[in-house]
């Protein structure tokens, strides 16, 4: 097992950071229509790739089945769903708002994972290593369209429905976490049972869980708030 901030994974960190970075330039030269259809086909590959995989790897303990940790309920994964919906849908203001959560959700989400890879990432397979961070870099990019892209103008409406989406995901999370424990897999989706590693600074059980959850959703909270520092300065000064 290769470890976390080893050589492999700072060269990774490396050839992540110069795809994103020419990614993101590409991507200021199309519409933000067409990047979410390359998203789409991007996830759609990603996924299959992942499922298979873990299906093969596990095959002995699960047989056919995809084992319970790796469904694509985790902060990251769930933006499959989203990008298709962006994708398919027609109704703008569904599309809006999933937007509004996306971006702060896929630019932190991705470069977190990035940094604070899983093991399985960084193990010896170089097909489910290529998945994991050649996807979130990919959704990293997808966010700094979001941000920079001139057909959006974020407003506090979208901060407050960003927020209120953290909170029924994240809350969402702790029940289906529970729905599906069965005490032999690990369960953790969107990290809100433990944290992603252990011995992290910041992020850790050190004192009970619910110094984590309080210390996690205040990060998320500062983190969301400071993308969206601009409207919230708006509103203050139209107060005045």
């Amino acid at each position: 097992m290769n470890k976390l901030f080893g050589t492999k994974h700072i060269i990774i960190m490396i050839v992540c950071l110069i795809f994103i970075v020419v990614g993101y330039l590409l991507s200021r030269k199309i519409s933000l229509k067409t990047v979410v259809k390359i998203l789409f086909v991007i996830g759609i590959l990603s996924e299959v790739t992942k499922v298979f995989y873990y299906i093969v790897q596990n095959e002995a303990v699960y047989n056919g089945y995809l084992p319970k940790s790796d469904l694509p309920f985790h902060l990251c994964s769930i933006q499959i769903i989203f990008i298709a919906i962006l994708y398919l849908s027609k109704n703008e203001r569904i599309k809006r708002l999933l937007e509004s959560f996306m971006m702060p959700s896929c630019l932190f989400g991705g470069i977190f994972a990035i940094l604070i890879a899983t093991d399985s990432s960084r193990n010896g397979y170089w097909v489910i290593s290529l998945q994991y961070f050649g996807y979130h870099a990919a959704i990293t990019i997808f966010a700094l369209k979001l941000m920079s892209c001139k057909e959006l103008k974020w407003d506090i409406k979208d901060y407050l429905n960003c927020l209120s989406l953290l909170f029924v995901f994240g809350l969402g999370s702790i029940y289906l976490n529970s729905i599906l424990n069965d005490g032999k897999s690990v369960v953790n989706f969107m990290y809100t049972v433990a944290p992603p590693q252990e011995g992290l600074p910041y992020l850790n059980k050190n004192n009970g869980w619910l110094s984590y959850i309080l210390r996690y959703a205040l990060l998320a909270v500062t983190l969301i708030s400071l993308l969206y520092i601009k409207p919230i300065i708006n509103v203050f000064r139209k107060s005045k």
